[in-house]
């Protein structure tokens, strides 16, 4: 795909969960498109905090 700049803005359309980590399709105002991963076991952990009402 031909395209007149250098460097992409990506966009991030959706992400879903899967059993190996996260998929997200982006795409670029130019029409460019592109699927990310990002490995389950590169999740950071995080901690849960119950905040009274």
């Amino acid at each position: 795909m031909y395209t007149e700049h250098t460097t992409h803005t990506w966009t991030t359309h959706s992400t879903h969960n899967t059993s190996e980590g996260l998929v997200g399709y982006q795409g670029c105002r130019c029409g460019a498109q592109r699927i990310v991963t990002v490995p389950t076991h590169t999740f950071s952990p995080v901690a849960e905090v119950a905040h009274r009402a």
